[in-house]
């Protein structure tokens, strides 16, 4: 009766699409924090009932009218298990719920104050973020636990990116572009972890000790080289100076991960783990910006009143 919930995630941010979840996190007072046993004692019997706050909770919400009881799963495979729902009502007026249970591992509402601030200094990090998530949901690409991407990556891995760009640069199709075309064709997650904390790429320590040098693929972060707008401090050099001290610190346990995206409110904790299919979000990425640069190029060559690409950004080569 002492539980707090708490709504937090993209809504609580405004990041949140359409169709996007609804995230709560139920906050239990002490007395009820502790783990269950992982046995019933000898006083209880074999058929004691031996449940997780999930499952007592999910056993619950069967029995209530608004919920549609076929939508309930639990999805326990995660560093923090999920409660997913659904409410009863016609399809396109359902609502999904994600429901988790507080823990030291649950750094959600630690992250509305992370994701705020980096709003208030990175204005166009939203717009970017809200069109990456859109092409993501529609490719099946965004959710973490089939091997996508979480919306917290794809926040964490644009704001990584405009970390790398001068803030006056008010493009955002430029910038979409970019994002697209270094996650793409430019980045290795395998070998380069992504840090928004300490405003670098660094190497992955596996293949640190092996000598690899993610400096090459690090040094072009954007589609059209425009030295008026980007010059000021290139990704090359950038890397350079911080990555002397990257290789002092050890990212293990995470070391095979498919992807190394550093949560900012938990520095040992990997965001990307889940994300096995890295490698379709990639091409994903790399399509979309094949297709957007195909795209500009017929529009140069159909329009007449196009032959000056002086006041096109995006079309210098």
């Amino acid at each position: 009766p002492r539980a707090q919930v708490k709504i937090y995630g993209s809504f609580a941010t405004n990041l949140c699409l359409p169709s996007s979840d609804l995230d709560f996190v139920i906050c239990l007072p002490a007395v009820h924090k502790n783990t269950p046993a992982d046995a019933p004692g000898d006083l209880e019997g074999r058929n004691a009932i031996n449940e997780s706050n999930q499952k007592l909770l999910a056993r619950k919400l069967k029995s209530e009218s608004w919920i549609e009881p076929r939508s309930i799963k639990i999805i326990e495979r995660t560093a923090v298990p999920v409660i997913s729902v659904a409410t009863k009502d016609v399809k396109s007026q359902s609502i999904k719920l994600d429901i988790s249970f507080d823990s030291p591992e649950h750094h959600g509402m630690t992250a509305i104050k992370l994701v705020t601030d980096v709003m208030d200094h990175y204005p166009l990090v939203r717009p970017l973020v809200l069109v990456l998530k859109q092409f993501l949901l529609d490719k099946g690409l965004l959710t973490a636990y089939t091997g996508g991407l979480s919306s917290y990556c794809v926040f964490l891995m644009a704001t990584r990116y405009l970390q790398e760009n001068p803030l006056g640069w008010a493009d955002k199709g430029c910038l979409l572009m970019g994002f697209l075309d270094f996650y793409g064709n430019h980045f290795d997650p395998k070998s380069t972890g992504i840090s928004v904390e300490r405003h670098e790429y660094f190497p992955r320590p596996h293949y640190a000790q092996q000598g690899t040098n993610p400096d090459i693929m690090l040094n072009r972060r954007h589609s059209f080289n425009d030295d008026n707008h980007f010059d000021s401090l290139s990704q090359h050099q950038y890397y350079k100076q911080r990555s002397s001290s990257s290789r002092q610190k050890s990212f293990n346990p995470n070391t095979f991960d498919p992807i190394f995206i550093e949560d900012p409110t938990s520095t040992d904790n990997n965001v990307g783990r889940n994300s096995f299919r890295i490698n379709q979000v990639q091409r994903a990425f790399s399509d979309a910006h094949r297709a957007l640069v195909a795209s500009l190029e017929w529009d140069m060559n159909s329009s007449a009143d196009l032959h000056d690409c002086g006041s096109y950004p995006l079309l210098k080569s």
